[in-house]
């Protein structure tokens, strides 16, 4: 493996970790404005349209806290991941390249760009982490009808 390789890893996985931690921070300040928004509806309102706007309000405060406790869980694996560390196999913290692109299983951030290439950071729990997970260089899966095969990985 060359440094380069795990330059590049550790580049991806320090923008993997500021994407989630910036995802947190916004839904945290929903949260907040959604709370603040029912506690203002409570002040503003009364009988039938006040329940059912403090019902809105809950609801869309429940639907950030959610996301919120998906995102720092992802947070928290990705945490967890050494970019140094090389690998044999696909695993978490595994960069992939395929016949079909770059993978970084890592968390379910979709593209990420770096260095004018795009890679795709995924969960493991994801279709496509399932089917490859455990595989080597040089195996295939079949995936969605299409032969994907794991060129390298690092």
């Amino acid at each position: 493996m060359t440094s380069r390789r795990f330059d590049i890893k550790a580049r991806l996985h320090a923008q993997c970790l500021a994407r989630l931690q910036q995802l947190a921070d916004i839904l945290e300040r929903a949260m907040a404005d959604a709370q603040a928004a029912a506690n203002e509806e409570t002040k503003s309102s009364v009988g039938d349209k006040y329940e059912t706007g403090r019902a809105m309000m809950q609801a869309e405060k429940d639907k950030y806290a959610r996301q919120l406790a998906t995102t720092l869980a992802s947070l928290r694996l990705l945490e967890t991941i050494n970019p140094q560390e090389g690998h044999q196999r696909v695993e978490a913290g595994s960069l992939v390249r395929t016949n079909e692109g770059l993978y970084y299983f890592s968390a379910p951030l979709g593209k990420v760009a770096l260095d004018g290439e795009m890679f795709f950071a995924l969960s493991l729990a994801s279709p496509l982490g399932q089917a490859l997970l455990g595989k080597q260089a040089g195996e295939e899966v079949l995936f969605q009808a299409r032969k994907v095969v794991v060129v390298e990985l690092w």
